[in-house]
């Protein structure tokens, strides 16, 4: 997956996520991309033999999964981003979110930009979403929206506010200074 002689199209659904914020073209590749093999479950349920290195990704928690997504993106990235919003998802996505009308779909290739341009038609706060935040910092794409070409409708025509997941608070410890948190456990 990881030889740049591919070409990578990331076809992700408009959605909030319970981890991560929103769920973008770089986050469908690289949290799909690990091995998760049939008849995984946990516990019980699961069969002999049966691996899963999402739970690499997920990390230890909410600033752990954002620092891997931003760090894998240094080696699997999408090369065409393509979102799907005609039904998007609010809430506690990505599985257990609420339907959302939205009717509008975007590709581009710049992940970050098409992913940019995601949370902006979602009304969510951008500096909300660690992942995008370190790529954008580290110069991985483009994350200014005065600077990002958009060829058709103007944005300000279909932005819709979507909910966060009900765990919104713990999702942005990303932002407390680590040196902050580790005084806090002591």
């Amino acid at each position: 997956m990881t030889d740049r002689n591919n070409f990578i199209l990331s076809l992700a659904r408009l959605k909030t996520h319970d981890r991560v914020v929103v769920t973008g073209s770089l986050k469908n590749i690289v949290v799909g991309s690990p091995i998760k093999d049939p008849g995984y479950g946990y516990g019980r349920d699961r069969a002999p033999g049966t691996r899963n290195h999402k739970t690499f990704v997920h990390g230890n928690g909410f600033r752990a999964i954002n620092f891997n997504i931003f760090n894998l993106a240094y080696i699997l990235r999408p090369d065409l981003a393509f979102i799907d919003g005609c039904n998007g998802m609010e809430g506690d996505g990505p599985i257990n979110g609420t339907e959302v009308d939205h009717k509008v779909s975007f590709a581009g290739m710049d992940w970050l930009a098409v992913d940019r341009v995601a949370t902006e038609l979602m009304g969510v706060d951008t500096e909300k979403v660690g992942y995008l935040n370190f790529c954008a910092d580290a110069g991985l794409g483009q994350f200014d929206l005065s600077k990002i070409e958009i060829i058709g409708e103007t944005l300000a025509n279909h932005v819709k506010s979507y909910r966060l997941s009900r765990n919104i608070e713990k999702q942005l410890e990303w932002l407390t200074p680590l040196k902050e948190r580790a005084d806090s456990l002591y």
